[in-house]
């Protein structure tokens, strides 16, 4: 019975003894926790760093590089950095640089030490994980005020910042030297403001686009996104991610116009029923219906269509205007030469308001919304104009640039 009671109380002294500089009065079992410590104590050396050393930002300049506990290729690994991630750099020791913990690093104090928030214990082990045989990163002192939340995975531990006496090592070579420590906290502020803008234009951009075409505010999602590209070059992770969702906003707003559109056209293009269009056959004459739409009215018509026609041109050739697309369309244009007829037959989905006729036969539907066609009505004209859709009618048509 004596045998089993001293084995109770020894092995929760052998776990504080490890764990602090508390003396422990027994005889062999104390021994054996000394030696444990001593081993685990050598392998996690904690350095002093020169305080007059001049800090630095520290740029990442490779892929996988390691961050350690001690400036050694044999200390154990905290994690690994990747390019262009910033560190702060605050002393050196031999081949390595000593920089600060990352933002989201932790490390774990023994539970049993900590009393109301304070530390009760001298010199208490602070650890990289949540285990005993992990290693030590830092220490803590008696009645030093701790703030942390118990381990998820092991409630014997407290999660909880690293001391800030803690620093870890990167080989020199890995660093390149950017600026003052400053700039790290300058950089940080900076993407966490990128990140906010980047979910903002996310999150509103899902809501504007749940909304009928005619009501979404393309100017001020695009502006979301081009803030990002423009004023945050230095991230180009977040400036890639806002070009993709850019793009990608662009081509549903387009589908959303195109449906649009085609519904609108459909809607103006159906003939009345039947009764009435015998009527409007009867007793309306081709001029009776020039007079009913003005040309300036005509041009309007045919805006969303080109309007639509740039948007899908401007998917490709992007931050490009109106008059650069004219312009790309020039290039390619064709010339015409005939006399120009209108074409006031009410049918649907129809190619163009005029009629272009060459020795007397129609040759060609055209339309356009920067040439008045209907002032040159009756004329030999050569045109500059660009192909457009038919809509399966029997001429091909085309979109007037310019006249002659």
């Amino acid at each position: 019975m004596s045998k089993l009671w001293f084995a109770f109380c020894v092995v929760p002294l052998a776990l504080i003894a490890e764990e602090s500089d508390i003396a422990v009065i027994s005889e062999t079992p104390v021994k054996q926790v000394e030696v444990t410590q001593s081993k685990k104590e050598s392998q996690s050396t904690l350095y002093t760093i020169d305080s007059s050393y001049k800090a630095f930002t520290g740029r990442i300049n490779g892929n996988n590089v390691r961050l350690r506990v001690g400036p050694d290729l044999e200390s154990n690994v905290v994690s690994e950095l990747n390019k262009d991630e910033l560190v702060v750099v605050t002393g050196q020791k031999g081949d390595f640089y000593a920089v600060q913990p990352l933002a989201e690093q932790k490390a774990y104090i023994f539970r049993s030490f900590i009393l109301d928030g304070y530390v009760e214990g001298n010199r208490v082990n602070v650890r990289l994980k949540p285990d005993l045989e992990a290693p030590i990163i830092g220490h803590l002192s008696s009645g030093s005020k701790v703030e942390g939340k118990i381990c998820e995975g092991n409630h014997k531990w407290l999660e909880i910042d690293p001391p800030a006496s803690t620093h870890f090592y990167i080989a020199k070579e890995y660093i390149d030297n950017i600026g003052g420590r400053e700039l790290k906290a300058i950089k940080d502020k900076r993407c966490a403001t990128v990140n906010q803008l980047l979910d903002s234009a996310n999150l509103l951009t899902q809501a504007e686009m749940r909304k009928p075409y005619n009501e979404i505010d393309i100017d001020r999602l695009t502006r979301n996104y081009l803030t990002v590209v423009n004023d945050y070059v230095d991230f180009p992770d977040h400036c890639a991610i806002a070009k993709k969702n850019l793009t990608k906003l662009q081509e549903e707003y387009l589908q959303k116009k195109i449906a649009y559109l085609e519904s609108r056209a459909e809607n103006m293009g159906k003939v009345s029923p039947s009764g009435d269009a015998e009527h409007f056959a009867a007793h309306s004459s081709r001029e009776d219906n020039e007079d009913l739409v003005s040309h300036t009215d005509r041009m309007k018509i045919w805006e969303p269509l080109e309007e639509a026609i740039y948007l899908t041109w401007s998917g490709m050739h992007h931050q490009k205007t109106m008059d650069d697309f004219y312009a790309a369309q020039k290039l390619k244009s064709v010339k015409l030469s005939g006399i120009i007829e209108a074409y006031t037959d009410p049918v649907r989905c129809k190619p163009g308001d005029y009629v272009l006729r060459q020795d007397g036969v129609p040759a060609a539907y055209l339309y356009s919304t920067n040439v008045n066609l209907q002032a040159l009505v009756g004329k030999k004209v050569t045109l500059l104009a660009s192909s457009r859709s038919n809509n399966n009618f029997a001429f091909p048509a085309y979109f007037v640039l310019e006249a002659e």
